[in-house]
């Protein structure tokens, strides 16, 4: 399973919900990590079938940053195979 948005097959696309302005992707959180750090980034998530069951999504957290108004935000991309 891959990154679509670090492989180059989609872009991200995404804007600031403070001012709208387009969100800078400063790539996959693991990737601003120290390597020996003792707190890994989430590598999936949970999500809900309509039968209401749940069911583990594999995903690639990237971190995002706002030029305009200087917040930073993450990203749950889905990997896709």
């Amino acid at each position: 399973m891959l990154c679509p948005v670090c492989n180059g097959i989609r872009p991200l696309e995404l804007a600031c919900c403070y001012c709208l302005e387009p969100l800078v992707d400063c790539g996959p959180e693991q990737d601003l990590a120290d390597p020996y750090s003792p707190y890994g980034p989430a590598a999936s998530v949970f999500t809900d079938t309509p039968e209401g069951e749940r069911q583990v999504e594999p995903v690639c957290i990237h971190r995002l940053y706002c030029t305009v108004c200087s917040r930073s935000s993450k990203a749950s991309i889905p990997l896709e195979r």
